[in-house]
């Protein structure tokens, strides 16, 4: 995208193909790659936090202003967005609607992903946990093989997450077999660590690496005590979320806060943290597309993510960026076409 501001992180064509290749796979996760993953050599990627919107038929409220942001990103950008990156399958986020739309959001992404071309084969829909009706609602999509999950953004809510009928709610999700996605600030993760103790039957996706503060890691705010703090407390409620045993962190996000001159090298202390601590099984990959586009282009990212990754063995590389995927979110069933 033209509007789009061009980062540090410019490798030339030759040097990209160099590092690439140097990290490319010697089978595959899936016996084929759909059409529109564009490098079959790359080990596949399962995009785990698509957005998807519309604008002249969903109200965004959230989505105001000006930047890049504010237009519409449909399908045919997605497929323009992932050539190259070895994306070859997509499980679409939710993306805040609003609350009248919610069921027709769900709706819309059941649609897309019983499409044949399609690379988005599930979804995680938005909802309102402490909503009157909510259990009205997760009963509506019981028996829907494409949605696996809900999440609700919880940024600036406080102790939202504690309140009993939130919790309750979160309950029965786990006891629906789906999962419930935390996304809110650094700052909130305690009560994220709270929320997962009152739910041990639900499975939680820690997003974006907690939201860590990546300006916070580089070399000229090592002496500074608020981004010191900042890390300490974050690594602190993350080694909690990671100690149970229900939860996934999800690698997203963070290129989409990262410093205006960035390389992989300041993504890679945080994310290295999370692969870590974390574990190979419990961590998934997500291009936080089309928001990462305030920090880079999807081949960007996914081409620093596999900068970072590429010292690990090539097994714990593939369960990152499908296996673990394929496995939380049971897409094995979901096969293209189905």
């Amino acid at each position: 995208m033209k509007e789009i501001r061009q980062t540090a992180f410019h490798i030339n064509l030759s040097r990209r193909q160099a590092l690439l290749a140097g990290i490319a796979a010697t089978g595959a996760c899936f016996a084929e790659l759909p059409a529109f993953a564009q490098d079959k050599k790359l080990l596949p990627i399962v995009d785990c936090h698509q957005h998807l919107w519309d604008l002249d038929k969903q109200k965004l409220p959230w989505l105001t202003g000006t930047g890049p942001l504010i237009r519409s990103f449909v399908m045919k950008d997605y497929l323009e967005a992932i050539k190259g990156t070895g994306i070859a399958k997509a499980v679409y986020m939710e993306v805040d609607v609003a609350n009248d739309e919610k069921i027709a959001e769900g709706e819309l992404l059941t649609n897309i992903c019983k499409k044949a071309d399609s690379p988005t084969v599930a979804a995680v829909i938005g909802c309102i946990p402490d909503a009157a009706g909510f259990g009205d609602y997760l009963k509506h999509w019981q028996g829907n093989r494409y949605i696996k999950g809900f999440r609700t953004v919880l940024f600036g809510d406080g102790e939202r997450c504690l309140k009993p009928e939130f919790v309750k709610a979160i309950q029965q999700v786990g006891e629906a077999g789906l999962s419930f996605d935390l996304c809110m600030s650094p700052v909130g993760l305690v009560n994220g660590v709270k929320l997962v103790e009152k739910c041990p039957g639900t499975r939680f996706i820690v997003d974006h690496c907690g939201n860590v503060e990546i300006k916070a890691w580089r070399k000229e705010n090592r002496a500074d005590d608020a981004s010191q703090k900042s890390i300490a407390d974050w690594k602190r409620d993350m080694t909690a979320l990671a100690a149970k045993e229900t939860t996934i962190c999800k690698i997203s996000g963070i290129i989409a806060q990262a410093p205006k001159e960035w390389s992989a090298d300041d993504l890679a202390p945080a994310i290295n943290f999370c692969l870590d601590t974390f574990g190979p099984d419990r961590v998934v990959v997500g291009s936080d597309w089309p928001v990462c586009l305030k920090g880079a282009s999807l081949l960007e990212w996914t081409t620093a993510l596999r900068q970072i990754i590429a010292s690990r063995p090539e097994a714990q590389q593939r369960k990152l960026l499908s296996e673990n995927a394929v496995r939380h979110y049971g897409l094995e069933k979901l096969a293209i076409g189905s």
